[in-house]
């Protein structure tokens, strides 16, 4: 399944910073977890990611080593060509009631 992942900073004093970098130099993903794509925003307020992970357990290891730093939302995204034909699902529906 894959998320859009976006974030924002919490802790943005010196040492958050110099923390939250230190542990990002030792951290990897957990199994099942596989980045697409991973920013961060030009005006250092957060970033966004695209991940693919195998479960809502998945995700969860993904971002909790974080919490001291950051502040997470996670939306469930399709890739366009199934969202389009998911809503014609929905418009052949509503046309047949």
């Amino acid at each position: 399944m894959l998320f859009h992942v976006t974030w924002s900073y919490v802790d943005t004093s010196e040492e958050g910073n110099r923390r939250s970098l230190q542990a990002f130099q030792k951290w990897r993903p957990p199994a099942g977890a596989d980045f697409k794509g991973f920013y961060e925003f030009a005006d250092s307020s957060g970033g966004v990611a695209i991940i693919e992970v195998d479960s809502a357990a998945t995700l969860a290891r993904t971002t909790s080593a974080w919490t001291p730093w950051l502040q997470f939302s996670a939306t469930p995204i399709l890739p366009i060509e199934e969202a389009t034909a998911i809503g014609a699902e929905a418009i052949r529906f509503w046309d047949s009631i």
